[in-house]
């Protein structure tokens, strides 16, 4: 009895011929489970199931270390590891660095110094090897059909032969000669639709070259749109022979990953679309989430306004009550967040747009300090201002919380500005700030003291900064600086610095529940017989101003009026004027008036108290170099650094500075209707003039034009050294301009100066990097 043998699938014992070689698998499992080619490393294995389209070793490695990359020598998408295949990896530490296929012409084939291992004398790659093996196997199996073939053939035709050589076939001869003749040509034509679909090839040349001739049509289109696209692992290649164009030549290819590219693009297009669906429910979660924010809002509107009526109803009527009494209110009673304006211009000028502002800085930060009150009179600039300082402190940054606002401590204490010193330390002790850090910058770690260089530049010299400074503070080590970091440190400094500007500038007075000793600003001798804007003015006083408004107004229509003639002034002519422009603002006098001490308070957070603001431009010394504004722009420069390295921040400074700049009324004084542009250009420019900062395009003779010496004296003021504004210099100046112009003015300070100090620090930031 023959011996039997188990298949290795289904374990049933068969003959030894009805097994397959190297699997040793019975008929059956060889249809359940054919031979496939990986998806991934293309090697053939046994499938267990349709679904199933890579190895065991392929989908291990998937397991290990996620799907593969497209190798880049053989372009196999079976790169696990780093950006080579294993079979790549392997062969070039054995044989060294591959060369090109002499098939595929990529540079994926390893020569391995022996003739003997090459495919007929050629130096091919481990597919195209593949290939060239399988269609040589396959020809040797359809030449033995073909032979086999033929010699039944044979003994068909000499089994005709014999019956018609035979007598009692004599009279069919004939009919037998021309049946044989006519079987013959069925038979060769056979053969020949049998090789022209592949199945079987002629084994003498003379049948092979028509053959060729009658090669597949779709197989030639197949060669000619590989060549046409330039795939980068084309089988295909010019002189190779037509024989190597099989269809087992093409599937085996490289070419073919671009199926196994696009099956992968299907899952990630899959993917995508479920995270789609998953972010549109997201989306219509925060949408019903922002909907009953809004109504919470309306009604927290609507409390609020009803408590502040009912407030002011009572308030009136305990005011009436005290008349009748015949006692008189003392003045902290009609307290007012400002020293230079009067509570109720404040309220009166802010308007509904400006409570709708205050209501909204109420609900989120729970109270609504004086500067947003001041602020009020503007809303449409408090919005874009409340949106970016609500960034800079509350939102997520590079530096945390505490020392966010322990920065902003430093950068006002360098303008001796309590009001924002006290308010800032509540913030820092609210938001888990360490309490030893407020009794001094002795005890505040060694990264932020290290701020405190920059930090005295900018807030008085910003034009000193060089590369070198930022240099110093992202040096590695310890208590280095990330770049990220420092942005947003640069950012607090210049906002804190200008809002200094602003709170002096606008006289703001200290919060109630502020702990300070004195206010924020210098105690003027002259500041309660100073007139305000608008009071005990009169007699030749008033008639000068009201003569200053009328000439004010006639120089900006005729400078808009001749605006066009002005182009045709030289640089040369621009660049006199600016120095000359600059040159006087070295005559503006400032207010020698300052407050000697220095609270204790202010003073432990400042290292060298005496540096300040130098004039940029000082008789009988060198200037440093100016800083031409279109070398170094905010638009084109600055805000492109600063939203790259602290996302979000600029695009709302670019939106605060563009409100700020293009803020207008078309109201100056009592006039309506009037084009302002050209005087708040002015003041702008100004402010960076004086700041050494030059605009090549613009004619600084329009600034003595329309800025007037009292103007200048107190922009110069605030700008340069606020902690010595007082109300004598507020009042001296626009003595018929409503005070809500004034705040514009101030307005225009703020950003003015920030922009110019921030275009400074991120100069020497891009240097840096460069």
């Amino acid at each position: 009895m023959a011996a039997l043998y188990a298949c290795t699938k289904c374990h049933q014992r068969f003959p030894f011929e009805a097994l397959s070689q190297g699997q040793q698998l019975c008929k059956e499992c060889r249809i359940a489970h054919p031979i496939v080619k990986c998806t991934y490393c293309r090697t053939e294995f046994q499938q267990e199931s349709k679904t199933n389209t890579i190895c065991k070793k392929c989908a291990q490695n998937v397991k290990l270390y996620g799907t593969p990359k497209p190798c880049q020598y053989c372009n196999i998408i079976a790169a696990f590891i780093g950006n080579k295949c294993q079979r790549c990896t392997n062969s070039e530490k054995k044989y060294g660095p591959p060369h090109s296929c002499e098939q595929c012409k990529q540079q994926c084939a390893f020569d391995r110094k022996d003739d003997r291992k090459k495919v007929d004398g050629k130096l091919l790659c481990w597919l195209c090897t593949l290939s060239y093996k399988r269609v040589l196997q396959k020809t040797k199996e359809q030449c033995k059909h073909l032979s086999s073939s033929s010699r039944a053939s044979l003994q068909e035709k000499e089994q005709f032969s014999r019956l018609s050589s035979g007598s009692h076939y004599n009279s069919q001869k004939t009919l037998s000669t021309s049946s044989i003749q006519n079987e013959i040509p069925k038979k060769k034509a056979k053969f020949d639709a049998i090789s022209a679909n592949g199945d079987s090839i002629p084994s003498s040349p003379e049948m092979l070259c028509p053959l060729i001739q009658r090669a597949p049509s779709t197989l030639v289109q197949w060669a000619a749109s590989q060549q046409t696209l330039g795939a980068h692992h084309c089988p295909v290649a010019q002189g190779i022979d037509i024989l190597n164009f099989s269809p087992d030549l093409a599937l085996d290819s490289p070419g073919t990953d671009h199926f196994v590219i696009i099956a992968q693009l299907k899952e990630e297009v899959a993917t995508l679309k479920k995270m789609l669906h998953q972010k549109d429910q997201m989306i219509l979660e925060k949408e019903k989430k922002i909907t009953e924010l809004k109504a919470d809002l309306q009604y927290q509107e609507s409390q609020m306004r009803a408590k502040m009526n009912q407030m002011e109803k009572t308030h009136k009527e305990v005011m009436e009550q005290l008349q009748e009494r015949g006692i008189e209110a003392t003045r902290e009673l009609a307290r007012g967040p400002s020293a230079f304006i009067p509570l109720g211009e404040v309220l009166q000028e802010g308007g509904e747009s400006s409570l709708h502002q205050l209501l909204e800085a109420f609900v989120s930060a729970g109270r609504v300090d004086h500067v947003a009150m001041v602020m009020g009179l503007h809303p449409q600039y408090l919005s874009s201002f409340w949106k970016t300082q609500y960034l800079l402190l509350r939102m997520d940054g590079p530096l945390p919380y505490h020392k966010r606002h322990y920065i902003a401590i430093m950068a006002a204490a360098r303008h001796r500005c309590s009001y924002l010193v006290g308010l800032h330390m509540g913030e820092f002790l609210q938001v888990g700030g360490n309490p030893a850090w407020l009794q001094g910058l002795h005890c505040a770690p060694q990264k932020l003291r290290n701020l405190s260089e920059i930090n005295k530049l900018l807030a008085h010299r910003p034009w000193l900064i060089t590369k070198e400074h930022i240099e110093a503070l992202l040096k590695p080590g310890q208590d280095s600086w990330s770049l990220a970091e420092l942005v947003q440190a640069l950012v607090l400094l210049t906002h804190y610095h200008s809002l200094a500007s602003f709170v002096f500038g606008c006289g703001i007075k200290p919060e109630e529940e502020q702990d300070v000793g004195s206010s924020c600003w210098a105690p003027s001798p002259h500041s309660d017989s100073s007139p305000a804007s608008g009071d005990s003015v009169g007699g030749s006083g008033s008639t000068d101003a009201m003569q200053g408004l009328e000439v004010l107004m006639e120089r900006m229509k005729l400078l808009q009026e001749n605006q066009l003639e002005e182009e045709g002034v030289t640089q040369e002519e621009m660049a006199t004027r600016f120095e000359l422009e600059k040159t006087e603002s070295l005559l503006v006098p400032s207010s020698d008036i300052l407050d000697p001490s220095l609270q204790s308070n202010i003073r432990c957070f400042l290292e060298d108290p005496e540096f300040g603001y130098k004039d940029f431009t000082r008789r009988g010394e060198q200037a440093p170099p100016t800083f031409r504004a279109q070398d170094y722009t905010w638009e084109d420069h600055g805000y492109s650094l600063i939203n790259r390295l602290y996302p979000d921040v600029g695009q709302l400074l670019d939106e605060k500075f563009q409100v700020v700049y293009n803020l207008t009324y078309h109201t100056i004084a009592m006039h309506c209707g009037v084009d302002t542009s050209v005087l708040r250009r002015a003041i702008w420019n100004y402010v960076h003039c004086v700041f050494g900062i030059r605009y090549d395009d613009y004619d600084y003779g329009e600034v003595n034009q329309l800025l007037e010496r009292n103007l200048k004296v107190y922009i110069k003021t605030v700008a340069c050294y606020p902690e010595r504004t007082t109300k004598q210099i507020y009042a001296q100046f626009w003595r018929h301009f409503r005070h809500s112009e004034k705040v514009h003015i101030n307005l225009l300070l703020l950003e003015a100066r920030m922009q110019a100090a921030l275009l400074y620090a991120l100069r020497a930031v891009t240097r840096y990097m460069t």
